[in-house]
């Protein structure tokens, strides 16, 4: 079974040196993120090909930003830890570019899953969003922590019915 995951494409990314060996300068080494692995009850983390050549397994998430700011904590760029080894990255084109005001960031169109799909229990089911934040650091969020701007689309008057959504409980199989 399949712990890592190529990325549907990649991302040209700066790496904190911190991350990289205590002997490393202040700063960034740029890199060429293109995939993912992840242990049960870990944060994701990042396949990465550096300038010098090198390629590292196992950065984590907030390593990586296309700025070289790195201001936001592990906690708040992925909150709910791995729920699982074996993992899959999808591309969903419409969400590409959406914006996510709430979070000043935009879905990358990549949603990470787990084989079982789920944590505990079915209905917990938790694809995480790849979004890019406005700092330039990614983030890996459960669809229960955005609210998407579509100006062709969101009516401003609905979100009103937010409030009334309630946690998916029931679980649909097919019948045999």
């Amino acid at each position: 079974m399949p712990k890592h995951a190529p990325l549907p494409f990649h991302f040209y990314v700066n790496v904190n040196n911190a991350f990289l060996g205590p002997d490393m300068p202040k700063g960034v080494t740029k890199g060429i993120w293109h995939g993912v692995y992840c242990r049960e009850y870990q944060t994701l983390s990042c396949h990465v090909f550096l300038e010098s050549g090198a390629h590292w397994s196992g950065l984590p998430l907030h390593a990586l930003s296309v700025t070289e700011d790195f201001i936001h904590p592990p906690e708040f760029l992925m909150p709910w830890a791995g729920m699982g080894e074996e993992i899959e990255t999808v591309y969903m084109p419409f969400l590409e570019g959406m914006e996510i005001p709430s979070h000043f960031a935009r879905h990358t169109g990549i949603i990470i899953d787990w084989k079982d799909g789920y944590s505990r229990y079915p209905q917990e089911h938790k694809p995480l969003n790849l979004i890019q934040m406005g700092s330039g650091q990614f983030a890996l969020l459960p669809n229960n922590h955005l609210i998407y701007k579509e100006k062709h689309f969101v009516n401003e008057e609905a979100k009103r019915f937010l409030q009334f959504y309630r946690r998916g409980e029931d679980v649909y199989w097919e019948k045999s």
